[in-house]
Formats: structure tokens, C-alpha cells, sequence
């Protein structure tokens, strides 16, 4: 079994399975993945998205994001969940609610505004704020709980979550998840890092796109920080986790709405 899954037109489509839990057992194979958005996906990539026997997709972005780049219908089987947890700062969101072909510019010259303000918080202030909401910003629950319902349930599998980069929405989301299956800190950490080796292409890319709209590294730096895969971004809301609620566990049940049951029921169909 492999865990980056080669897609065609994708470039962070990866299973789940393999990681060891506390007590010994193993994340199953095959059952859940984790993904950049399926929009990307061409022909030959959708064939090979059929034949991973996908019945439930978890699709994190915003009604914005999935107007722009819609997922493909690739098997008629799937049901779709569109579970936006909104927790965007107000750079992110201009981006997202742009046109396809402003999004990059609207988004440089919203940083530019906020340095031009004085507003700036830092290169990772931003997007630490960004983990800080998913834990406690009523939508963003009401999102990764349903999520987490949703993947209780007998017949769900296979699963893939996914947002636009398969990040942080997507990164949070399978912290939750494999969290509650058990999964060691250490590879919670090593699966949330796999995404800035299989990004390191496309970050190149996207930084070259911005240098055509700005010199201003400042305002450069503050925007890779936006497309950066740090391990200081899913360890805080790691940390916040255990020392508010105790675990993820915990947190799960106290503010998402799981239940000791449906815990077991990840349990029983993920883990071997």
C-alpha cells in the first residue's frame, strides 16, 4: 500500500491507513483519504478516482470555491457532504470570493492593504488564527462534527475529505478523525507534513504568480505563510485541544456532538 496515491492533474490525493493507534492497532487501507480539490482531477485522474471505490466525498470549501471549481461527477454512487467550517481571515476570504482571475491579485493587494494599515500580524499569525477558529467557531464545529458523523457511519467508506490545497481545513479535519481512531501524536504531525512535500511545486508556482503583482517581501513572506505547511500550525490547535478539553476525545463529545458510540463505530471500521 502507498500513501501519496498518484492522480492525474491532482498533487495531494493520499490514504489515511497504516498509521499505529495507542492500543496496538492499524488504520485500514483503502478506507480514507485526504485530498487537494477533485476539480483538478482530468480524465485520466477521474478514472482513477472511480476505481478507489469512493462512496462519501467531504467537500470543505466554500459556496464560492465550489461555484468556481466544481467536482467533477465521476460515480453516480458518491454523495457529496458540503461542510464549509468559514473560517477564513478576511485576506483569505477576499481571495476566495474573487473571480478565477483576480483571486491572486485581489489577494495580494488585500496584504498590501492591511501592511499599508499596519495590520499585519505576523507571517504565521494569520494562520494560526486560522486553527484557533476551527476549534471554536460555531460553524467550523458544526462542520468536522458532521464530518465525523457522517464517517460513523457503516457504509460511508470509502471517504475522501478534501478543500482547495487539502491543508488546513483538510488537515484539521484529519487530525479530528484519526485523533479519535487512536492515531499516535507523532503521526498525526507526519501525516499533517506530508502535504508541504507534496506541495513544494505548486507553492514554487503560486509565489512566482505573486511576484508578478508585487516586490514588496514583506508582503511575499506573508503571503507563503498562507501556502506553508508548518508543524507549529496543527500542534496549536493540538495543544489547545488537550489543554482545554483534555483530548481530542473529549473535545469531540463536549463540542462536537460525538457520541462515545459513534467513536466506537469509527473504531470498529477503520481499525485492524
Amino acid at each position: 500500500m502507498q500513501r501519496n496515491i498518484p492522480i492525474s492533474g491532482m498533487n495531494n490525493f493520499r490514504d489515511m491507513g497504516g498509521y499505529p493507534t495507542y492500543d496496538g492497532k492499524t488504520v485500514k487501507w483503502g478506507k480514507l483519504y485526504r485530498s487537494d480539490h477533485i476539480f483538478n482531477a482530468d480524465e485520466q485522474g477521474l478514472e482513477q478516482l472511480k476505481s478507489l471505490g469512493i462512496h462519501t466525498i467531504i467537500d470543505y470549501r466554500s459556496k464560492n470555491e465550489i461555484e468556481k471549481y466544481p467536482n467533477p461527477q465521476f460515480d453516480d454512487r458518491i454523495k457529496t457532504y458540503q461542510l464549509d467550517p468559514d473560517a477564513h481571515a478576511a485576506e483569505l476570504a477576499a481571495q476566495f470570493s474573487s473571480s478565477k482571475d483576480k483571486e491572486d491579485e485581489n489577494l495580494v493587494k488585500k496584504v498590501t492593504e492591511q501592511k499599508e494599515k499596519g495590520l499585519l500580524t505576523g507571517r504565521d499569525g494569520i494562520v494560526l488564527e486560522q486553527y484557533r477558529n476551527f476549534i471554536h467557531k460555531e460553524q467550523s464545529k458544526k462542520a468536522f462534527g458532521t464530518m465525523l458523523h457522517v464517517v460513523a457511519q457503516p457504509g460511508a467508506a470509502a471517504v475522501v475529505q478534501h478543500c482547495r490545497g487539502g491543508k488546513d481545513r483538510t488537515g484539521f479535519g484529519t487530525m479530528l478523525l484519526l485523533g479519535l481512531l487512536g492515531v499516535e501524536r507523532e503521526a498525526l504531525l507526519e501525516d499533517y507534513m506530508l502535504t508541504g512535500k507534496n506541495r513544494t511545486e505548486r507553492n514554487a508556482e503560486k509565489m512566482e504568480i505573486y511576484k508578478t503583482y508585487t516586490s514588496d517581501q514583506m508582503v511575499l513572506d506573508y503571503l507563503y505563510s498562507f501556502i506553508d505547511t508548518k508543524q507549529d500550525f496543527i500542534e496549536a490547535s493540538m495543544q489547545e485541544i488537550e489543554q482545554v478539553y483534555g483530548g481530542i476525545a473529549e473535545y469531540a463529545k463536549e463540542e462536537l456532538g460525538v457520541t462515545e458510540e459513534e467513536i466506537q463505530s469509527l473504531k470498529d471500521l477503520y481499525l485492524e
